[in-house]
């Protein structure tokens, strides 16, 4: 039994043949240990996912940073106020 998969191109893979999945759209492919796409498309969609995502995790870092030195500023500037 064959498995049809479509997408921009048709690629067959036997049901039950060692196989593996595009890490974007999921689609079955020949199990290669050097790629985990089925397609270029794929693996420009994924480097521009990451890149997003990297620039997300910086700017959620330094929003933790801040908002820790501010915290600290705060008790700081309290505790001299209060007589410390």
């Amino acid at each position: 039994m064959l498995i049809i998969s479509e997408q921009k191109t048709k690629r067959w893979v036997r049901k039950w043949e060692p196989h593996k999945h595009c890490t974007v759209c999921g689609l079955a492919m020949e199990p290669d240990p050097d790629n985990d796409f089925c397609s270029s498309e794929c693996e420009t969609k994924y480097r521009k996912w990451e890149k997003k995502q990297k620039k997300k995790d910086k700017t959620f870092t330094y929003i933790m940073i801040g908002s820790v030195v501010l915290i600290i500023v705060i008790m700081i500037i309290n505790f001299t106020l209060m007589g410390g």
